[in-house]
């Protein structure tokens, strides 16, 4: 994991998957979907915190379709979890803690690589990221984040067994 990694989680964990419900998000996700080799990453979660509070989650897509939940669910959760705007404040606080966390030694990131990632945020804007390769060929990552408690609600949480 990279600076730019954690980064994407805070920015996850803060503003979810508002930035990619566009035109073509369904259509996306059914692609992604159709690509995945479902066998791979056997012990991956069906879900993980994006949050601290536990709020908001990553589905990971192979676990959810090796259990043979519909994308149709998962889709309809991603636009639930958007409504909500959340304030740039928000993601700032949290990435300052991040960086608090680097500066006093608690956590072992590339210092340099914050600070690039500091000089790319403009005023009251920070844009998402991309993960970094060294992330994509360690975790082949393949994921929706949602609000846990949007997905719970068109599940029923027994359905999702978590």
């Amino acid at each position: 994991m990279r600076a730019v990694d954690v980064y994407k989680l805070l920015y996850q964990g803060v503003f979810g998957v508002g930035h990619i419900l566009g035109e073509h998000a369904w259509h996306c996700l059914k692609e992604e979907a159709r690509a995945l080799r479902l066998g791979d990453q056997p012990e991956e979660p069906l879900m993980e915190a994006v949050s601290s509070d536990g709020a908001m989650v990553r589905v990971n897509l192979r676990p959810y379709l090796r259990r043979g939940f519909p994308l149709e669910k998962l889709f309809s959760a991603m636009k639930a979890s958007s409504v909500e705007k959340r304030r740039v404040e928000e993601f700032i606080e949290v990435w300052r803690a991040f960086k608090e966390f680097v500066r006093t030694g608690r956590l072992v990131f590339d210092e340099g690589e914050i600070e690039a990632l500091d000089r790319e945020m403009r005023p009251g804007a920070c844009p998402p990221r991309h993960h970094s390769e060294v992330y994509r060929r360690a975790y082949a990552p393949a994921y929706r984040v949602v609000k846990r408690g949007v997905l719970e609600r068109i599940f029923g949480a027994d359905e999702l067994g978590v």
